[in-house]
């Protein structure tokens, strides 16, 4: 496939109530600093994101204690990528020694302080050797810190240029419409995006909390994560087998996927969903990791879906989904939603509904 055959898959949304367009599907650099030569790696699946044209990155302060956002700026200067084709985002909150660090971060070193998120922005922008982002994420709420002073902070770090931006990340519904209403209530910046968890497996929170109403009511964005349900909806767990992969890297993780799809109560349902899914996916010509892609890209509410591509293969065969996503129907929604039985309660349709006026991220429902 030539460059341009590559870019013309690639569809741009609105990040919610912006001007600013992001495609469809987006990279995030959380574990590519485990990749053998990993510089030279990710320079390689960054640039063929780039013919695709995927033009957002996702990276974070917490992600292998700050390396993450200095290779990723890295590799933005070893392929010489002109900063307006570029959107970039990252996320504070659990600092460069935090959760994913054996050491004892510094006392305010972590959280949402008007001084860690003052200080957190400026050194995650010189490690990514850039200066100002996007969009700068609240990576989890704050318990400890008032909300007015978690606001005021990053309003004043989009009214700096340091970002053009600030959103959430797994903020409950109330704490994002506190957090808007305070802001428009003192003239400051609002956030405008959440980055939450949404596949097929996780969709609760996504669908019902949010989609009636942070979607509907403000009109807010969603660069999501783990669309394929850390891997689950790969294919490579569908006999339960996950004894292997990412799995063997993170015991904690394992205990998480094995509590959420794989304990003795849920493995056989769980099994029965992901073969069944197997089933469809050839039955349709594509991958399971493709139709589980479509199937998120599907729902109007998506921004943009951030992948953790570790391998270049891996970047050709998702971004297939795309294709997928075009044919999207009724009939195939209908197949997927029989499969997954999983739909929340109340929110009956809601996947399917016409295009809302009030929204101008894209759905395919009406098509013929």
């Amino acid at each position: 496939m030539v460059e341009a055959d590559k870019k013309s898959l690639m569809e741009y949304r609105y990040l919610g109530n912006t001007g600013i367009k992001v495609s469809a599907i987006s990279f995030g650099n959380m574990v590519n600093h485990l990749a053998e030569n990993a510089q030279a790696s990710l320079n390689e699946i960054v640039a063929r994101c780039l013919e695709y044209g995927v033009n957002f990155f996702d990276t974070a302060e917490a992600y292998a204690g700050g390396l993450a956002e200095t290779q990723l700026g890295q590799s933005f200067i070893d392929l010489k990528v002109r900063r307006e084709d570029i959107v970039v985002s990252t996320k504070l909150f659990f600092g460069t020694e935090g959760i994913f660090s054996s050491a004892n971060p510094p006392v305010n070193g972590l959280g949402l302080s008007r001084k860690h998120i003052i200080e957190g922005t400026r050194n995650s922008l010189k490690r990514l050797q850039l200066s100002y982002v996007d969009v700068i994420y609240a990576h989890r709420y704050d318990q400890h810190t008032p909300l007015e002073e978690v606001v005021r902070a990053f309003s004043w770090v989009v009214d700096q240029g340091l970002a053009f931006y600030w959103g959430t990340s797994e903020w409950n519904s109330d704490q994002i419409a506190e957090a808007i209403l305070f802001a428009r209530a003192h003239g400051l910046h609002e956030p405008v995006t959440e980055q939450p968890q949404y596949s097929m497996l996780i969709r609760d929170r996504f669908e019902k909390e949010y989609g009636t109403t942070i979607f509907e009511k403000y009109r807010y964005g969603s660069t999501v994560w783990s669309p394929l349900g850390q891997g689950v909806l790969t294919g490579r767990y569908n006999d339960g087998n996950v004894a292997e992969g990412r799995f063997t890297q993170d015991p904690t993780f394992k205990d998480f996927i094995l509590g959420q799809f794989f304990s003795p109560a849920k493995k056989e349902k769980s099994i029965q969903i992901l073969q069944g899914l197997a089933e469809l996916s050839q039955e349709l010509g594509y991958t399971q990791s493709q139709l589980a892609l479509a199937w998120a890209l599907a729902n109007k509410d998506v921004s943009t879906l951030i992948l953790g591509f570790s391998k270049v293969s891996y970047v050709d065969e998702n971004l297939k989904a795309l294709e997928l996503y075009r044919k999207w129907n009724k009939e195939i929604e209908q197949k997927c939603e029989a499969l997954l039985s999983n739909q929340p309660q109340g929110t009956t349709d809601y996947r399917t509904f016409a295009p809302n006026a009030t929204r101008r991220t894209h759905a395919v429902f009406n098509k013929k």
